[in-house]
């Protein structure tokens, strides 16, 4: 049976390969998928949740810019389907591959720290040798948690957006001196989303859900008052 690590590194190279060189320079993974290459501890990877789709976000201007990035993917694989009710999705083969502009009016959508996501995103080599730009784990958290702020509708048990962020947590012990590193604004943020959401029972008993083991829990809420702490005071 294939792991869910395993799968989703197969999905990044599919689509990695399909983008070619040049686009693969304009574009940044983000989502899901890139749990798999942000997550360091070998316990946390092996159960990380799978996922259906590739999340990419590309820096676009208008609409018209949209159609061309729709023209030059066509010859590459990837269709619009004018199946999905998602507006920024196109499918290569099988796979949902989402890409998401950086501006708002775009497609109507967007999210506060795709720009800086995407200004300082790392370098990724994927084990068949190719090389993709990936959200540093700061503005991955940070675009996860306003994701969940805008889609959440504050189910936090039923979120993965949440079980992505506690996976992090869990399995990034860098996570903490990156976030500190950051800029104020986005450690403010960060630290004002789990202020809230520690409010909520439901995220204590989702951590505790995915610890599965009292001493990461315990870790996990360690790093989680060390992240608050960082956006206290600039």
């Amino acid at each position: 049976m294939t792991s869910n690590r395993t799968m989703m590194l197969q999905m990044l190279e599919e689509v990695a390969q399909a983008l070619g060189e040049e686009l693969r320079e304009q574009v940044a993974f983000v989502g899901g998928c890139t749990t798999v290459l942000l997550i360091t501890d070998e316990y946390t990877l092996e159960s990380i949740r799978g996922t259906d789709d590739v999340d990419l976000v590309i820096h676009l201007t208008g609409t018209p810019d949209w159609y061309r990035l729709e023209e030059n993917l066509k010859p590459r694989g990837f269709k619009n389907t004018g199946q999905d009710s998602v507006t920024c999705r196109l499918r290569l083969g099988a796979l949902k591959v989402d890409f998401m502009p950086t501006d708002e009016k775009v497609l109507g959508f967007s999210n506060t720290w795709f720009v800086g996501g995407l200004e300082n995103a790392v370098d990724y080599t994927l084990p068949n040798g190719t090389s993709i730009k990936v959200f540093a784990a700061p503005w991955f958290l940070a675009a996860k948690l306003q994701a969940y702020q805008g889609r959440g509708h504050g189910d936090v048990l039923m979120s993965n957006d949440i079980e992505d962020i506690i996976a992090l947590l869990d399995g990034r012990e860098e996570l903490i001196d990156e976030v500190k590193q950051a800029p104020f604004e986005l450690r403010r943020f960060v630290s004002d989303q789990f202020t809230a959401l520690l409010r909520q029972s439901a995220f204590q008993d989702v951590i505790q859900s995915t610890a599965q083991d009292a001493d990461r829990e315990i870790l996990i809420h360690e790093r989680l008052k060390t992240l608050i702490e960082w956006g206290v005071s600039d």
